[in-house]
Parts: structure tokens; sequence; C-alpha cells
């Protein structure tokens, strides 16, 4: 397949006119006058192509949830309305779900996203049949004991697989215990797999652990020598200075939810903090049931403007920083090789800018952060174009399953 003159930005800048020769799922060329391998050809004058982007924080199948229980703090959201729906999933629930929220990824350029939740092994299903990538964990709670059981079948299942990567997920310190979590850390290391798990979100559940174990959740988990590189830490929005210093130094990477902690009225993380101190800080939009889509230009653009105004330094997360965070710190907390380049895995997607949103072109990096309204044009992942030009096969059937699990879902409250 060759992707014939694209822009694309290097160093900041933005070159014309450049060809990219897809063979297999690699990128095998990036250059000018590019002849095809095959009969496939993507015109894409107008086209800005920019690398598959990486949603680090979510719970795919939460889509069929999406405006169920809106306006609500976290705690009486998960207790009163979630939970209870969520005892009523079935595995073709999942499915749908999955499916659901991958057509929405697909159409924002996210070509992998990090996931926890139920039915692991219909989520893997569904998203290697949508041809995105996932690293997906099995949610673990103490009230539901017997999910323990299913982590390692999972990970055994899926490891060899070249789009799923399977993970553990504790859900947070409050819903596992230290027997729990030092499991899934055993289990973690014995795979060399990764952990993905909730951390600090709310004050609520920082103050409560603070009174019964007289720490913070990040030391607790230090003191059991559950912090490495290896774990994803979602949301990080009340942390003391000990706490990030922990962080850093164990280079845990967090996924930063900032719309998701707004809308749950959660609080603002410290994500300028973090970087200073040399966190790996990705991007993340949580589930669509408390963001409620997943857009993530619109997340880099709150997670920018936000922390802006909560430090009161309007130079603080940049444009160029945030869109790290969406892709080069993504790309290296889960160990993707992603990227405009010869030998890179061809994931990446293609905006049309000859939009008024894009106009002039002063900054494309900015334009992305600050001006981009939402959907790319096409989306390739593992050399695979999953859309073109705004359309993606079986579209109707997927929101015709979804709105009919919703239905039923609800018809049973």
């Amino acid at each position: 397949m060759l992707i014939r003159s694209a822009s694309i930005i290097r160093n900041g800048s933005l070159l014309k006119n450049i060809d990219i020769l897809i063979e297999g799922n690699r990128i095998s060329e990036v250059g000018r006058d590019l002849r095809p391998n095959d009969d496939e050809v993507i015109d894409a004058r107008n086209m800005l192509a920019v690398p598959g982007l990486v949603n680090s924080h979510t719970h795919l199948a939460m889509t069929l949830l999406r405006g169920y229980a809106d306006d609500m703090e976290l705690i009486p959201w998960l207790r009163d309305k979630i939970w209870p729906l969520e005892a009523r999933l079935r595995p073709s629930d999942i499915r749908a779900g999955v499916r659901l929220g991958c057509l929405e990824l697909i159409r924002f350029g996210v070509t992998c996203y990090n996931d926890m939740y139920y039915f692991m092994d219909e989520t893997a299903a569904a998203t290697r049949e949508m041809g995105i990538r996932g690293v997906l964990s099995g949610v673990l709670f103490d009230m539901r004991p017997e999910l323990l059981r299913d982590v390692e079948p999972f990970i055994k299942k899926w490891r060899d697989d070249d789009l799923i990567k399977p993970a553990v997920g504790p859900h947070a310190v409050y819903t596992c215990s230290e027997e729990t979590l030092l499991r899934a850390k055993e289990i973690a290391e014995k795979h060399d797999v990764m952990v993905h798990i909730h951390l600090s979100e709310t004050r609520e559940e920082v103050d409560t652990f603070v009174n019964q174990r007289h720490m913070t959740p990040v030391e607790f988990l230090e003191n059991l020598g559950f912090l490495s590189e290896n774990v994803v830490a979602a949301h990080c929005v009340w942390l003391t200075p000990r706490d990030m210093r922990i962080l850093a130094e164990r280079r845990v990477n967090v996924a930063h939810c900032p719309i998701s902690n707004l809308k749950l009225a959660s609080g603002i993380a410290p994500v300028a903090t973090l970087i200073e101190q040399g966190v790996n800080v990705c991007l993340g939009t949580d589930g669509a049931s408390s963001n409620n889509n997943l857009d993530i230009f619109e997340e880099m653009k709150v997670a920018a403007v936000v922390q802006k105004c909560s430090v009161g330094r309007s130079a603080i997360l940049p444009a160029d920083a945030v869109w790290r965070m969406a892709t080069e710190n993504a790309y290296r907390a889960f160990s993707l090789d992603i990227g405009i380049r010869p030998g890179a895995l061809a994931d990446l997607a293609l905006i049309n800018i000859r939009k008024p949103w894009f106009t002039p072109e002063t900054s494309m990096l900015s334009h992305l952060v600050y001006s981009m309204p939402g959907e790319v044009s096409c989306t390739v992942c593992n050399g695979r174009v999953l859309m073109r030009d705004g359309v993606i096969e079986g579209e109707d059937r997927i929101l015709d399953e979804a709105q009919r699990c919703y239905e039923r879902l609800i018809s049973e409250v």
C-alpha cells in the first residue's frame, strides 16, 4: 500500500508531498516519489499523516452505558448506578460494547487502547475483529474473587497475538486486599505482562485510606513492592509530594484522564509537576460512561488548558508535550514501535487539513491539540485500512447491535 502526497510533522516542521510505503504490517519507506508495491494507493493530498494515537485508560464496553448515569460523584456513581447494571452484563453485551468502542476509537485515529473490564476473552476477540490493538486486563475485585482464576488462562491464550497484549488489572487499593494485590503482582511478574490499576482518584479515597492505614495509597503500594515501570496507574489526582517522588523513582506510567476527573468532580491531577519530576504521563479518556466519549483530541485540549489554569502559568503543558502524552509517552509505556518512519508498525491516521480550523498553517501541533474538532479521515492499524474517507465497514450493524443490548440491560433494572 502506498499513501501518496501526505504531509507529516518532523521536528516540529510541516513537510509536504511525502509518500509512505507500507509492506505487510510495517512502514518500509518514507520519502518522495515512491513507487507502490501493489495496486492499493491512498491519495493523501491535503492530508496530514500522524502516528496512531493511544488511549491509555478506558473501559471500552462501557460505551453501552454512555449517558446512563450522569452528574454524580465517583463512589455513589459506581455503587448505586454502574455496579448494579454491570452485574447484568452478558458476554454478548461486551462484544457489542467493545465493537462500538472500537468504532469510536478508529474515528479518532486511535490504534491502541489500554482497557480494564469484564469478559476479557470477548473483549480481545472483538478488538481483534475490529483490527486495532488492545492492552487488556480483566478487572479484579475482592467482591468478585472468582475473577482471579481467569487471569492466567487469559494471558496464556492471548500473549502471542500480534494485536492483543494481555495484562493484569487489580481495580484499586480500596477494592482489592493486600493479598489480591500481591497475587496480581506475582502473576504479572511470572508472565512478564503489565499491571493496570486505578490510583488516588478521589480525595475521599485517599483520606479514607490514610485514616485507616496511616499512609497514602501510593505509599502502601510502594511498601508492597508493587510499583514499577510495568505499572500503568490511572488518574493519580490526589498525590503528596512524596507520592510523586515515589512514582518517578519507580518509573510508574500515569494515565491522565482529565475530562472524566472533571465530570466526576474528582479533581485536577498535578500533571505538570509529575512531568517535571520525570514521570511518564500518558493520556486516557476513561470509560464512555464517565467522559462521555473517547475523543482523544478533546482530551488533549482539556488536559492542556485545565493544567494551565490550575497552575496559573500559561506556558505549562504546551502543545508538543500534550501531543507526546497521546503518542510517544504511550508508546514507551506499552512498548509500541509506532511512528512515521521506516521500520515502524503501520499504525497511522490521515487528517484532512484543508479545513478552517487548520488554517493558516502556523503550527500543526498547536492545531492538533487546540483546534482539531475530532474525527480523522482514514485510520490504518497493523497495515490494514480500518476507515477510509470516513467510512467503516459494518458501522450500521454495530450501532444497531449496541442499541439493542442497552435496551435489554435497562429493561431489567
